[in-house]
């Protein structure tokens, strides 16, 4: 009886063929493996990435601020307009004529708004008021020409004597960059002053 090796099963054999072809396929698969590792590692131009991820974010964030902040400031010229007008039609005096004219362009010439093809300044009429004792609000009395009784109209109720007062208004259609919630598009800013002329 002779003993001897009997070959592996053809199945053991190409097993092993394949476990021994693995290390040269990592061998061949490591250089871009090895390239991916060194690109994960490497930081430059991280900076670059996070701010393209976060600018959009913070320009959304910022300009809802950027624009209330325009119409904010352009609520307080069209305020500061409008008192301008208001001095003035408190220190000229009254006439039918030219005076209107005159306190609108008190109005549109002390802004650069008046540049803008959507400010307006309006001088509402002359009308007769008495100061309301509740509020700072003018409460209308009698007609312009039987204003107090001098002119065959009566007293306030407080016994005070009616005044000739003038309304002054500015406006300004202001468009938001976007559109919002808050302002609609396009929105008016406005502001109006009343002025005893008499």
């Amino acid at each position: 009886m002779a003993f001897g090796l009997r070959p592996l099963p053809s199945r053991g054999r190409s097993g092993l063929s394949q476990a021994a072809a693995l290390p040269r396929v990592f061998a061949a698969l490591w250089p871009a493996v090895s390239c991916f590792a060194a690109l994960a590692r490497d930081r430059r131009g991280m900076s670059a990435v996070e701010f393209g991820i976060a600018a959009p974010v913070f320009l959304a964030i910022l300009m809802p601020v950027v624009d209330l902040g325009r119409a904010y400031s352009q609520q307080i010229q069209i305020r500061q307009a409008v008192q301008a007008g208001a001095l003035y039609a408190s220190v000229n005096v009254y006439n039918s004529s030219t005076w209107s004219t005159n306190v609108q362009n008190a109005v549109t010439n002390s802004t650069y708004l008046s540049s803008d093809a959507t400010f307006a300044a309006t001088v509402g009429a002359e009308s007769c008021g008495c100061p309301n004792g509740a509020s700072t609000d003018i409460s209308s009395h009698d007609t312009v020409t039987t204003c107090g009784p001098s002119n065959g109209g009566t007293n306030c109720s407080d016994g005070s004597a009616p005044g000739y007062y003038v309304t002054i208004t500015g406006s300004l259609t202001y468009t938001p960059v976007m559109p919002y919630s808050i302002l609609a598009n396009p929105t008016t800013l406005s502001d109006q002053a009343v002025v005893r002329i008499q």
